[in-house]
C-alpha cells in the first residue's frame, strides 16, 4: 500500500521492529509435510464442474510485484522470458535506464536474505501518476527516473521464499495475473471487493488515491472519521451476496492495515452492531475480548477464528482475508511473515480435510508496491493512447486535465489500468500439480469466478475488463484430480525465526558492482489450456502502406501492443473482442519526411498474450511476404511464403534453438515468380511452442519474426524458450 502519510508507514516499521509473528505463530516444523497433506485430498466431486466448490476464501496480501516474487520459478513467464520489451535504443526491458550505475542501467538483482536486508526492502513511490511515468505510453522505460532502482530492482528465489516456491510446485501459479489499476492499494482492493473504483459502468471519476485510509485508522468502527459525502457512493460486491443470500465474511484483526476496502462504504460506515452488514463485513475476530487481546493483530487470533469456523463447519462461501500490517507483506514487513500466516490459514483447512476438499483458496497481492517487472501492463486505447479497441471502454480513463503542468508534459488522458503484474497462486484439489495458467486475469476476475459459482453477477465490471480478463476457471481443472507430489523437497519452518534475524543483521541492499544477467530455474511446467485462437497477419498494400491484421476467433478477448522499433513513435494499444478483426495502418497517420531514410520502410514488432510475438520489417516496395497461420489440428504453424516479384526467391527459415524441431531447425525454400509456397513446421516436439525467423536473399532488409504457441485445447507444458536473461531485445 503507498502511504502519502507518514502515520501508517511509521507504525508499520514498528510493529515489523516489534517481531510480534515470530512469537505469535509458533513455527514449528509447519511446511514440512503440509502440502503432502493437502495433494492427498481428493476434491469433493460430484458435478465435475464448478459447482463441486463450496467456499472460495480470497487471501489477498500486499505491494509484491510478480518478477520480484516469482520471477526466478521455472516455467513462468520471469525473468528469463526469451522475448523480452524492447527499450528505445535496443536494450531489453532488464537494463533500466539509471545513473545510479556507471553501466548506465541497473538490471534485476538478487536480494539475498541470508546476507543483505532485503526482507525489509522498502518500496517506491506507485501512484497514478507516477506509474504513468514509468509505464510512457507503453515504452515502460522510466523505472528508474526516480534514482530508486536499488529498491525496484531486488528480486528473491526459492531460497528467500522457500514456501511459496514450494506452493506453486504444488499447485497453480497465474503468470499473466496483473493488479487492477495502475496506482495505489485502495483503487485496486476496490476492484476486488467492488468490482471497479468509481469508472467501471459507475460512470464517476476513478478513485486513483487511498483515500479513506487515515479516516478508517482500525477495524473499529468508533475510530472512523467522516468521509466526503460524494465518496464510495456504489454497490460493493459483499452487499450484492447478502442480498443473494450467500454467506460471506471478513476475517480481520484491530490491526486491518487500512485494508477492509467494504469499510469505507455508507452502509458499512457506520452500520448497527447487530446487523449482518456489521457481523460480516465491520466485526473484528477479537473485539469481544477483554485487555490487550482485543486488540492485539499479531495474527494468532486471525488464524484462531478462521480454524475454528472450519471446524465448526461454519465456513462462509465467500471469505476475505484481511492482514495486520506486519503480516501484510508491505515493503519493511519480512515476507516470511507472511509466508507463515498464509502457511497457518492453509494449514487450518488441510487439517479439516472434508472442508479443503471442496475450497479454493486464493493468494493475490492487491499491487506492485514500486517493485519491477518486466510484462508492460495491457491496456485500452483510452484518451491520449493511440490504437482501436472493437469492444466499449467506458469507465477506463483518468482525465488529469486539472493538474495542469503535470498533463502538459504527460498527458491528461490515461488508462487506469491493467496494472503492473503481481503474484498470485490457487491452492485447491482442481489445481494441483504445479501448473502455469497464462490467462489474462485482474482482481475482477476473482469475483467473475464468484459470479460463475454462485450465480450473483457484478455490474459494475466494465465491458473492457470483462472482454480481455478470463474469470480464473482455466486455471481449474473440474473433471479430474492430479495427486502429484512436488517436484523437489519441501521446506521446514523450524528455521523461521532465524531466517528474519539473519536478515536483519545483514548488509544493506545495494546494486551489484558487477551486473550479471540473472539465470531463472531451468525446467518447464505443466501448463494450463487458455481460449485464445488469435491470428495476426502483416502484408504491404498496393498503396505502399503495411497492414496488420488482428482476428480474434476465440472465445476470450484479447490485447495487443505494436512498439515502433525505429523509436520515431509511441506504441499503438489494441483490443480485438472474440469474434472480432480490424486492420490497421495506423504508423503511416504521421508519415516522416520524404528524405528521411526510414520513410520508406517500417520495423514493428506486436505482443500478445500468452508470449505471442511479431515482428515484421522490411522496404515498403518489397516483392516478398512470409505469412505465419496456425495448424491447431496438427500441432502446427503453416508459413505461406509469397513472392509477387518477376525473379525466383530464396526464404531462409531458422527456428530457434530453444525449441526443438523434428526436422533440422534450418530451411531454404524457393519460390517462383508469382507463387506462393507453404511451409509446415510439426510443434509437437516444443510442446507447440514455436519462434521462427525468416528472411530472402532478394531483400536483404525484410524479416519477419512469428513466435508464440498453439493452442490445442489440451493441457501442456510451459514456454521451453524461458531460460536465461536476454539483456538486448
Amino acid at each position: 500500500m503507498s502511504r502519502s502519510g507518514g502515520n501508517r508507514r511509521d507504525f508499520l516499521k514498528a510493529t515489523a521492529q516489534a517481531g510480534s509473528v515470530a512469537g505469535a505463530l509458533s513455527a514449528g516444523g509447519l511446511w514440512s509435510g503440509l502440502i503432502d497433506r493437502a495433494l492427498a485430498i481428493a476434491p469433493a466431486g460430484h458435478t465435475g464442474s464448478i459447482m463441486d466448490v463450496e467456499h472460495v476464501v480470497i487471501h489477498m496480501q500486499e505491494n509484491r510485484s510478480f518478477d520480484h516474487y516469482l520471477g526466478m520459478l521455472n516455467g513462468v513467464r520471469g525473468l528469463g522470458d526469451p522475448r523480452p520489451l524492447r527499450l528505445p535504443g535496443g536494450r531489453a526491458v532488464w537494463a533500466q535506464p539509471s545513473d545510479q550505475h556507471p553501466d548506465g542501467h541497473v538490471l534485476p538483482y538478487h536480494g539475498d536474505s541470508h546476507t543483505t536486508r532485503s526482507f525489509t526492502v522498502d518500496g517506491a513511490d506507485q501512484s497514478h501518476r507516477e506509474n504513468m511515468h514509468i509505464f510512457h505510453q507503453g515504452r515502460y522505460d522510466r523505472w528508474g527516473h526516480t534514482g530508486e532502482l536499488h529498491n525496484r530492482m531486488l528480486h528473491y528465489t526459492a531460497g528467500d521464499l522457500p514456501f511459496y516456491y514450494a506452493l506453486a510446485d504444488a499447485f497453480t501459479v497465474c503468470d499473466a495475473y496483473h493488479c487492477s489499476t495502475m496506482t495505489q492499494t485502495y483503487p485496486n482492493r476496490l476492484h476486488l471487493f467492488t468490482g471497479c473504483n468509481g469508472g467501471g459502468t459507475v460512470g464517476g471519476d476513478p478513485e486513483m488515491s487511498n483515500y479513506g485510509e487515515d479516516e478508517t485508522p482500525s477495524a473499529d468502527m468508533a475510530t472512523d472519521q467522516p468521509l466526503r459525502a460524494d465518496a464510495y457512493r456504489w454497490t460493493t460486491y459483499a452487499e450484492r451476496l447478502q442480498q443473494a443470500g450467500i454467506a460471506w465474511k471478513v476475517y480481520q484483526e484491530y490491526d486491518n492495515f487500512g485494508d477492509n476496502l467494504l469499510s469505507v462504504f455508507p452502509p458499512f460506515r457506520p452500520c448497527p452492531p447487530d446487523s449482518d452488514l456489521y457481523r460480516r463485513g465491520r466485526a473484528w475476530v477479537s473485539e469481544h475480548r477483554q485487555g490487550p487481546d482485543r486488540t492485539r493483530s499479531d495474527g494468532e487470533q486471525l488464524v484462531a477464528a478462521f480454524r475454528a469456523d472450519v471446524a465448526a463447519g461454519q465456513l462462509p462461501a465467500v471469505s476475505w482475508i484481511v492482514t495486520a500490517a506486519d503480516l501484510s507483506e508491505h515493503p519493511k514487513a519480512e515476507p516470511s511473515k507472511g509466508e507463515h500466516v498464509t502457511a497457518k490459514l492453509i494449514e487450518a483447512l488441510i487439517d479439516h480435510p472434508d472442508v479443503f476438499a471442496r475450497t479454493v483458496f486464493i493468494l493475490n497481492y492487491d499491487e506492485a508496491g514500486g517493485f519491477f517487472d518486466h510484462m508492460p501492463p495491457p491496456v485500452p486505447p483510452v484518451g491520449d493512447y493511440r490504437g482501436h479497441s472493437t469492444v466499449p471502454l467506458d469507465g477506463e480513463m483518468k482525465d488529469w486535465s486539472a493538474e495542469s503542468a503535470w498533463a502538459a508534459e504527460h498527458g491528461a488522458r490515461h488508462p487506469i489500468g491493467l496494472g503492473i503484474r503481481t503474484p498470485t497462486m490457487l491452492v485447491s484439489p482442481w489445481s494441483r500439480g504445479g501448473f502455469v495458467c497464462s490467462e489474462l486475469f485482474d482482481h475482477t476476475s476473482v469475483l467473475r469466478f464468484l459470479e460463475r459459482r454462485f450465480g450473483v453477477r457484478e455490474p459494475n465490471i466494465s465491458a473492457w475488463r470483462r472482454a480481455v480478463c478470463g474469470d480464473l476457471t482455466s486455471a481449474f481443472d473440474f473433471t479430474r484430480a492430479d495427486p502429484s507430489r512436488p517436484a523437489r523437497a519441501l521446506p521446514d519452518t523450524a528455521d523461521f525465526r532465524d531466517r528474519v534475524a539473519r536478515s536483519a543483521a545483514g548488509t544493506a541492499n545495494a546494486i551489484p558492482a558487477r551486473q550479471e544477467p540473472a539465470a531463472q530455474m531451468p525446467g518447464q511446467r505443466p501448463h494450463r489450456p487458455l481460449p485464445y485462437r488469435l491470428a495476426v497477419t502483416g502484408e504491404v498494400t498496393p498503396a505502399r502502406r503495411f497492414r496488420l491484421t488482428l482476428a480474434n476467433t476465440g472465445t476470450k478477448g484479447a490485447a495487443f501492443t505494436v512498439h515502433d522499433n525505429t523509436d520515431r513513435q509511441e506504441p499503438w494499444h489494441y483490443t480485438i473482442g472474440a469474434g472480432d478483426r480490424f486492420a490497421s495502418e495506423q504508423w503511416h497517420d504521421a508519415p516522416l519526411p520524404a528524405a528521411d531514410a526510414t520513410a520508406d520502410a517500417y520495423d514493428l514488432t506486436l505482443r500478445g498474450p500468452n508470449g505471442l510475438w511479431r515482428r515484421f520489417a522490411g522496404p515498403l516496395g518489397a516483392h516478398v511476404e512470409a505469412l505465419c497461420i496456425d495448424r491447431p489440428e496438427m500441432d502446427a504453424v503453416e508459413l505461406v511464403l509469397v513472392n509477387r516479384g518477376a525473379a525466383p526467391v530464396t526464404f531462409a527459415i531458422a527456428l530457434d534453438l530453444a525449441y526443438r524441431a523434428q526436422t533440422a531447425p534450418i530451411r531454404s525454400v524457393s519460390v517462383a515468380p508469382g507463387k506462393r509456397v507453404s511451409d509446415l513446421w510439426r510443434l509437437s516436439p516444443s510442446d507447440n511452442w514455436y519462434d521462427l525467423t525468416v528472411r530472402t536473399d532478394s531483400e536483404p532488409a525484410f524479416l519477419r519474426r512469428f513466435a508464440g504457441k498453439v493452442e490445442n485445447g489440451r493441457a501442456g507444458r510451459t514456454d521451453p524458450g524461458i531460460g536465461p536473461m536476454r539483456i538486448e531485445a
